[in-house]
Parts: structure tokens; C-alpha cells; sequence
């Protein structure tokens, strides 16, 4: 590359190096917009980094693909405020502001803990995400109450880590049954299911279903759930170990974010499984039984008899 050439097309790029060559400065656009960016031939990583530099084509080129960056950027130095930006981590090119909100530049994705999946900066303006985050929040708020409720004054199972966008918890209701708590903008009180042995579950779903409509906003999560369930439900002291959460055949906790909540009928028994792996143990026997979508066979932990949905 004749660096003449270069540095006549791009008057405002100072060279530190030639060999390998860097060099840092502005460079205006089709547009006429200047824009800061660095060149480092020598470099893996960087917001604006070509490996080899050989031509103004190549700097044109790498400006229309990192166009989606750039204009995050400016939005932050324009309309958003670099006041709302919280760290830039350099190796990762990951940007946070704010409400944990991540612009990643290497992936061109915008990302935030409210949200599961992360966002397009090709078809998505920084400050449109924003506020479409912010409605967001503001629609989640009662919801993050009642569950911060729940985090702090009952046995919480699972998530261990909880992530805002995760709007449930699973509760220990006692040693043998625990309950998914399921929460949405969109109802007025949250849906509870009890899982464990039918004859402890089943007694403590009808409860739920006959008094859903009983929440009142005037009482905690604990209370609300204590008089639905009609049963007090251990602390946050509660000796997790004692519970059986593992499936009895793959030993995890979650599949697939799937929990295990296929339980053997047998209270003696009463191992939790997910419904996949049970499946799959089930299928594998010969003496396991299909009426349409149902296999019936034997509990691989008691041989009680154990039945389960194939699909």
C-alpha cells in the first residue's frame, strides 16, 4: 500500500507505525460525517481493526461494516449521554450502561437481563431499544416486587441465579413437593402448580385452583401463598438437602431448562424425573406398555408402577 496515497485520501489519520502498520485519526464518511477510528494491522481485537490494510477500499469497506457500531456510538454521544454508559471492556468490545444493558460491537447485538434473547443493531436503533427496555420495566415492575418478595422470605429452589427476564420460582412447599410460581403482567395474581406425589399434589393444586382468585396485593407473597396453599412453607433457612430436585436419571437439575417434575406416585418413593429422560428410560424397556401418547411401566428407582406423556 503506498502510504502517500493513504494519508491523501485520509489527511486526518496520524500514523504511529508503519511496520506494522497503525495509525489513529478521523475519516469522513460518504455521508460527510468524521469519524474516529483506528488501524492496527498487527492486532486481533479492536472496535475499528482490519488485519491488513492495503488499500482506501479496504478502510471504505471496513466503515460500511462496522456502520451499525458507529452509529451506536454516535447515538450515545448524541442522544443517549455517555453518562448512562457504565464500562467498555476493550477485549470483549462490550459496552454497559445502565439498567444492564450491553451493546456488544464484535457481535452487532444489543442485550440487556430484562430481555431473553439479544437484539440486531442492523435493524434496531440503540435508542429505540432503550425505550422499548424502559416500557418494559415499567410493565415488569409489580411483577420483580412479588418476586423480590419471594427471593427474600421463602426456600427458592430454582433459578438459583435468576435472571430478570425469568418471571418464575420453584419453592419448596415441603419435603416431598415443591411449587412453581409463574408470574405475568398480563394476570392479576401468579398461576401456582404443585409438584410431588399425586397424593400430596393433587391435594394442594385443588387448593390453588379453588383460591387463585383470593391474591390480595395488601399481603406478601408468603402470606398470599400460605393462605392459597393452606400450609406454612419453609424459610429461606430451609436445608435444601432434603429435598429431592434431581432427576433419578440424568441427575440434573434442569434439561432444556425443562425441571423434573414427572414424579413416581409411590410416596415412599417419590423421585422427581424429567419428563424426556423418563421417556427415554421407559422406551428402552420391554416390558413398558404405549396406550396413544402414554407409556406405563415401572419407577427405575422402586419398580412402582410410573406413567408419563411421550410427546
Amino acid at each position: 500500500m503506498e502510504h502517500v496515497e493513504f494519508y491523501k485520501r485520509f489527511p486526518l489519520l496520524v500514523p504511529e507505525t508503519l511496520d506494522p502498520f497503525k495509525a489513529d485519526g478521523y475519516i469522513e464518511t460518504p455521508e460527510g460525517e468524521r469519524v474516529r477510528i483506528t488501524i492496527d494491522a498487527s492486532s486481533t481485537h479492536g472496535t475499528y481493526c482490519v488485519d491488513i490494510v492495503k488499500s482506501t477500499l479496504e478502510v471504505e469497506q471496513l466503515l460500511q461494516s462496522k456502520k451499525a457500531e458507529l452509529d451506536a456510538l454516535k447515538e450515545c454521544d448524541e442522544k443517549v449521554g455517555w453518562d448512562r454508559v457504565e464500562s467498555f471492556d476493550k477485549k470483549t468490545q462490550i459496552m454497559t450502561l445502565k439498567l444492564n444493558v450491553y451493546v456488544d460491537l464484535a457481535s452487532n447485538v444489543f442485550s440487556s437481563n430484562v430481555e431473553e434473547h439479544s437484539v440486531s443493531m442492523e435493524g434496531t436503533k440503540l435508542t429505540r431499544y432503550l425505550e422499548t427496555l424502559e416500557q418494559r420495566c415499567e410493565q415488569l415492575a409489580e411483577c420483580w416486587d412479588l418476586l423480590d418478595d419471594v427471593d427474600s422470605t421463602l426456600c427458592v429452589l430454582q433459578p438459583q441465579h435468576p435472571k430478570r427476564h425469568e418471571l418464575w420460582r420453584r419453592i419448596a412447599v415441603t419435603d416431598l413437593a415443591t411449587a412453581l410460581i409463574d408470574v405475568s403482567p398480563d394476570r392479576s395474581y401468579p398461576k401456582i402448580i404443585v409438584y410431588g406425589p399425586r397424593s400430596i399434589s393433587d391435594t394442594f393444586n385443588a387448593k390453588a385452583k379453588a383460591a387463585r382468585t383470593k391474591w390480595s396485593t395488601s399481603k406478601s407473597a408468603r402470606q398470599n401463598i400460605e393462605t392459597i396453599l393452606q400450609c406454612t412453607l419453609p424459610s429461606t433457612s430451609f436445608d435444601q438437602k432434603d429435598i429431592k430436585l434431581e432427576c433419578g436419571v440424568c441427575f440434573a437439575f434442569t434439561s432444556e431448562h425443562e425441571t423434573a417434575d414427572q414424579i413416581c406416585a409411590n410416596d415412599v418413593c417419590a423421585q422427581p424425573f424429567h419428563r424426556k429422560c423418563l421417556v427415554q428410560w421407559l422406551a428402552s424397556k420391554e416390558d413398558t406398555r404405549q396406550s396413544f401418547a402414554t407409556l406405563f411401566g415401572k419407577c427405575p428407582y422402586c419398580s412402582g408402577n410410573i406413567t408419563v406423556a411421550s410427546s
